[in-house]
């Protein structure tokens, strides 16, 4: 990755290290990745606990929010310290110290002026659906749709939103914040495949609105059960500067998982 390599001891302890940490997290009992007054998120946790053992006030930065209830394969944040870690001893000590909450899979150096979202070249996240019996113990980890699904019709529906489009009308934001460019989004890459019972849907971008994907799932899950049909869905990509048009339904937040974020190589 560009300007990314291994930390290794540095005799300037003075000079802030900025250091890349790749971590996963199980979404289910945090309100979100962002930090909320008197609420338990990843990002409040982290914050909390490093503020405590490095006993300064400690921030970090994000490449992608997920929402309450969704998962993280690979979520990476910035860590900005004026100490002096080798890879090992820091990989260490945040397992050590975050290990009740989330799992530490890497640490990396970046230089200074790296961003861990403006530097973001492609996400992917991935939803799954189980299609086979329900299953109480894996509610929170997938939508239980517990019905069969054609593969080719579902991912017929799902191409229409290949591209760059306007996602106003799929995505938390408020009418007045309609603005064509702020809710343009290029999905590069949409495919669904089935594995056994379950469906899984991947999407890929360079960034995503709030509640994006949750709601274009829900959609095309209707548009697929008959509830609505392929224009319909089309007419909300169109008309983004029309009221009466907003997404009916979310997808479960428990399907959706933050799986793989790209940085240039």
């Amino acid at each position: 990755m560009k300007n990314i390599r291994d930390i290794s001891p540095d005799k300037d302890k003075k000079e802030p290290k900025t250091c890349l940490i790749t971590i996963a997290y199980d979404g289910s009992d945090f309100a979100g990745w962002a930090t909320q007054p008197n609420k338990i998120t990843v990002q409040g946790c982290i914050e909390t606990i490093l503020s405590r053992v490095f006993q300064k006030k400690i921030n970090i930065l994000a490449a992608s929010r997920t929402d309450k209830g969704v998962h993280a394969r690979e979520q990476k944040f910035t860590l900005r310290l004026n100490l002096d870690f080798s890879a090992e001893k820091l990989f260490n000590l945040l397992r050590k110290t975050l290990s009740k909450y989330i799992l530490i899979k890497r640490v990396q150096k970046v230089d200074s002026n790296f961003h861990p979202l403006c530097n973001v070249v492609s996400k992917e996240y991935r939803y799954f659906i189980n299609t086979g019996k329900h299953n109480i113990w894996q509610k929170k980890y997938r939508w239980e749709y517990n019905l069969p699904i054609d593969i080719k019709k579902l991912n017929d529906i799902l191409q229409i939103f290949q591209g760059r489009h306007n996602f106003f009308n799929y995505s938390y934001c408020r009418w007045p914040e309609r603005n064509q460019v702020k809710n343009e989004r290029a999905i590069t890459a949409l495919k669904c495949w089935k594995k056994q019972n379950i469906i899984v849907i991947s999407i890929k971008a360079k960034n995503f609105l709030r509640y994006q994907i949750r709601a274009i799932i829900g959609e095309v899950i209707d548009c697929y059960e008959g509830k609505q049909n392929i224009t319909n869905l089309q007419e909300k990509l169109i008309n983004f500067d029309k009221k009466g048009y907003k997404y009916k339904n979310l997808a479960p937040a428990g399907g959706l998982y933050l799986w793989k974020i790209d940085y240039e190589r």
